[in-house]
């Protein structure tokens, strides 16, 4: 049996619409997420952090960090822990937002914190330290990746 122009034409054109709704429904599905709720707000306050990170790269020793298997060792200069010294870590995980983690840093008097990381997700962790103390705002980030 042999198909006339029109019916060709009628299941070329059936078989695009079906191809563009699929498409279609398939990116609906997709979440797409900023990397934070307040983002924009975030930006216009962009320059707070670029001076915040010179401080922080400006200082002799900053804050250092070790992850051993379920824990992440912060250390502070103690000379960095004033009294006016509030800090907070925030673990950015790039690939889920339900998977960050926001920690106060509380040093101990020799400058040590221990976070426990066993109950976060395995994988890459963008660690976002910031702090304040002396009248400055510091700011720094490491890449992290938990087992």
């Amino acid at each position: 049996m042999k198909l006339s122009w029109s019916y060709r034409i009628v299941i070329l054109y059936t078989g695009f619409v079906a191809i563009i709704v699929t498409l279609v429904t398939i990116c609906m599905r997709q979440t797409v997420e900023l990397e934070s709720k307040d983002y924009y707000a975030q930006e216009l306050k962009y320059q707070e952090r670029i001076d915040a990170t010179k401080n922080a790269n400006a200082l002799p020793n900053s804050i250092a960090h070790e992850v051993n298997g379920k824990q992440v060792v912060l250390t502070i200069p103690t000379e960095l822990l004033t009294k006016d010294f509030t800090g907070e870590v925030y673990f950015f995980c790039p690939s889920d937002g339900l998977r960050d983690v926001k920690v106060k840093m509380q040093f101990d008097a020799t400058g040590k914190q221990v976070l426990d990381v066993a109950a976060m997700q395995k994988g890459a962790y963008k660690m976002k330290l910031s702090w304040s103390g002396n009248g400055k705002a510091y700011y720094k980030e490491d890449v992290i990746t938990l087992h």
